[in-house]
């Protein structure tokens, strides 16, 4: 059974399929949250499977969700999480995961960087994203992209990122990770996945192909609307897989900087978020906000 979901996230728009596993379930995770500094996604995958495995990815998604809102960095989100599972009661086990940043699109006053051209990653142990680009660089119906409804010719490419250990396990890499930045632009697709998709074999022992799926997907027409491209690519999964599959499949889609028009719906709930966690810490502005932020001890 596939689970789909789609959510307007300040200039993003998220979309996700999940197809639990036919034995014993894994520890599949994602979230996005809009924040005082961007919009953050997680994808992560826990070791093992069952019920053990669900404790453990509940547990880091509510820590997740509480760091994402407070702590300025990616890194400094790993480096907690992962002590949160080192010193868990079942320290032994892990967690990979990947975590993107795609700061607002403004101009940020207090680093002097112009927001919504770039995004951050880190990766823990985790499959690299695919960034699929190229074609019409916006959504308007008379560019011939995904609102238009014609061909939208992409390229598919891995986002190779610094690698570090899994969360749980930073301690074999001096207990730290670093940050990755690439550029991003109107109407460029991160598509974000765990092992079950990487891994994912035929009856030939064959891995399935992701980045030319995609590809293919999107220079099909695939790409053109909602909802798609990930209806595709589960389609070319099932067949590739058949019968023999044993462990979740996620796949998370960000399409980024939509058109203004179909913004509006989500943008009273980003903001009022935002102002709740400004409210919280005395702050009234993101410049206060990195102030306070460099002034803690």
């Amino acid at each position: 059974m596939t689970f789909p979901a789609s959510t307007h996230v300040g200039r993003l728009y998220v979309e996700s399929r999940h197809l639990p596993a036919t034995q014993g379930g894994g520890g599949d995770i994602h979230d996005v949250m809009a924040t005082p500094f961007g919009v953050r996604l997680l994808v992560g995958d826990v070791m093992g499977t069952g019920l053990p495995a669900n404790r453990t990815g509940l547990a880091v998604l509510n820590a997740w969700r509480e760091l994402a809102c407070t702590e300025p960095s990616l890194t400094g989100i790993a480096v907690r999480l992962h002590a949160m599972i080192a010193r868990s009661e079942h320290p032994e086990r892990f967690v990979t995961a990947l975590l993107a940043n795609f700061p607002v699109a403004d101009d940020d006053p207090a680093t002097g960087v112009a927001g919504g051209t770039w995004a951050e990653l880190v990766c823990c142990g985790h499959p690299p994203p695919l960034l699929l680009r190229g074609g019409p660089e916006s959504g308007g119906p008379e560019s011939g992209g995904p609102e238009s409804g014609g061909p939208d010719m992409r390229t598919a490419a891995f986002v190779e990122p610094y690698a570090a250990p899994p969360l749980g396990l930073l301690d074999l890499a001096g207990g730290w990770c670093r940050v990755s930045l690439f550029p991003v632009g109107d109407g460029d697709q991160l598509l974000l996945y765990t092992d079950g998709v990487s891994e994912a074999r035929d009856a030939a022992g064959r891995f399935f192909p992701l980045a030319q799926a995609a590809a293919e997907a999107a220079a099909g027409g695939a790409g053109a609307g909602h909802g798609r491209l990930l209806e595709a690519l589960v389609a070319r999964l099932d067949d590739h897989v058949g019968d023999r599959g044993c462990d979740d499949i996620l796949l998370l889609l960000v399409t980024m900087r939509l058109p203004a028009g179909r913004l509006i719906a989500s943008s009273a709930t980003v903001y009022a978020h935002i102002e709740h966690i400004y409210g919280k810490l005395g702050v009234s502005s993101r410049v206060q906000l990195a102030s306070w932020l460099r002034s803690r001890p």
